[in-house]
């Protein structure tokens, strides 16, 4: 079997592919070429990741494919039912990267907890001739500790940030429509692990008595934002 990697793979990827029988092209192919280049090469699989899109123009005219993977969660960028509807598996890798996630998400809350996004730019710009009004402004950070974090969104990787969360000492609630009462498990380092299950309060709750929110969920179907104008007001 052919496999187009249109947006990149690991060369772990490549290997572990090319030692089960397939053959792997991992040149990229421009969005208005694939259809041509897709059938003259008679790729069964095309891989991507948020890049490149695989829409009913490709489906309908690429008899040859038979999966579709996305190398991550979302997978916005693929007509996913109609892809299926038509008898291709399309498949994705919805646990690849929770932690990182998770943990990115934690170092914008430590960063803006502490205002590090701001000082990193201006000490080094002017901390020469106003150290001490700069000292005094980005002294005034908080401790992430004892402060409440909403999490819209407990899947995986909201399920990972409430890990991280609880483990620095934040209370944690969350808001999801599709509510799943398995508990989080907090690893502490070489000691052990802790279960603990964050309890789901309403959207609006959420939004009124949280300190930090960090969201989690797909696009909206109808377009609109999770938090618009009547949420910030």
């Amino acid at each position: 079997m052919k496999v187009l990697a249109n947006d990149g793979i690991s060369a772990v990827g490549v290997k572990k592919l090319e030692e089960n029988g397939f053959e792997v092209t991992t040149t990229n192919v421009p969005q208005e070429q694939l259809i041509e280049t897709i059938n003259r090469e008679k790729y069964t699989v095309i891989l991507v990741r948020s890049a490149t899109k695989v829409r009913k123009d490709i489906i309908d005219s690429c008899p040859s494919l038979k999966i579709i993977g996305r190398g991550g969660v979302g997978m916005d960028n693929i007509d996913v039912d109609y892809a299926r509807s038509q008898g291709l598996k399309v498949i994705n890798t919805p646990g690849a990267s929770s932690q990182s996630v998770a943990e990115l998400v934690m170092g914008h809350f430590f960063s803006l907890a502490r205002g590090l996004h701001d000082s990193h730019r201006m000490m080094p710009k002017s901390g020469s001739t106003e150290f001490k009004t700069l000292k005094k402004k980005y002294g005034k950070g908080k401790e992430l500790r004892g402060n409440k974090l909403g999490i819209i969104g407990l899947g995986r990787i909201g399920r990972a940030l409430g890990s991280y969360a609880i483990g620095v000492g934040m209370e944690v609630v969350a808001f999801d429509k599709f509510q799943n009462d398995t508990p989080i498990i907090v690893p502490i380092g070489n000691y052990g692990k802790i279960d603990v299950k964050i309890p789901y309060v309403d959207f609006d709750e959420l939004l009124t008595t949280c300190d930090f929110i960090s969201i989690h969920v797909p696009k909206q179907e109808d377009g609109s934002a999770v938090i618009a104008k009547a949420e910030f007001a």
